[in-house]
């Protein structure tokens, strides 16, 4: 990596193997493609790492599943080129994502699952919901009130970190909005190196 994608090069030195970490967390490769349809990284293609560079130049179908780790490192990738250093993009990004995910999961492919539900039954199948895009992963219902959630998300040493954590918080945000919420808001209350609580409201 080179001092144009810190966040990636980061990302890469603390996971335990690099690249290679974590190989049973997979993700649909509909979350990073859509991605890219909409912010490209032609102009550091050949920057990434020979296993990226393929993810990005001949993407696999939408329902496919490839490693986290490559599709969290294209992520952040995007994050380094397309948007500002520091808390300002951190908070641009988690904005942009959760505009991607609500036009994602409004498409046929994935709208059965969110469509005509409420935020309370969104709630009930949520690790099951989180599945669909997800495996080796969890989300769990901490609490859960009237019109507020409780939630924790557990996964494997590093795999997450502030950039993919902060993408998550649109997507959960992305997720009670396509459910019908309203006024929604979504909190990344704290998080290490093994999981992340998050905590949201909506009328």
């Amino acid at each position: 990596m080179v001092e144009r994608l810190p966040s990636v090069d980061r990302y890469l030195e603390r996971l335990p193997r690099g690249l290679s970490s974590h190989p049973e967390c997979q993700v649909k490769a509909s979350v990073y493609r859509d991605a890219l349809a909409s912010h490209g990284l032609e102009s550091v293609i050949s920057e990434l790492p020979r296993e990226l560079r393929e993810l990005v130049l001949e993407p696999p179908p939408v329902s496919s599943w490839v490693p986290e780790v490559y599709a969290n490192s294209i992520m952040m990738a995007i994050r380094d080129v397309h948007f500002e250093p520091g808390t300002v993009g951190v908070t641009a990004y988690s904005e942009w994502t959760r505009q991607r995910n609500l036009l994602l999961l409004t498409r046929p492919l994935y709208r059965a699952l969110f469509l005509l539900l409420s935020p309370e039954r969104l709630l009930k199948g949520l690790q099951r919901r989180w599945g669909a895009f997800r495996k080796g992963t969890t989300i769990e219902l901490v609490h859960q009130g009237v019109g507020a959630v409780e939630l924790r998300v557990r996964y494997p040493e590093n795999l997450y970190e502030e950039t993919t954590l902060s993408g998550l918080r649109g997507a959960l945000v992305a997720a009670l909005e396509a459910a019908g919420a309203g006024h929604v808001k979504v909190e990344l209350i704290e998080f290490d190196d093994r999981q992340a609580s998050y905590r949201g409201s909506w009328s």
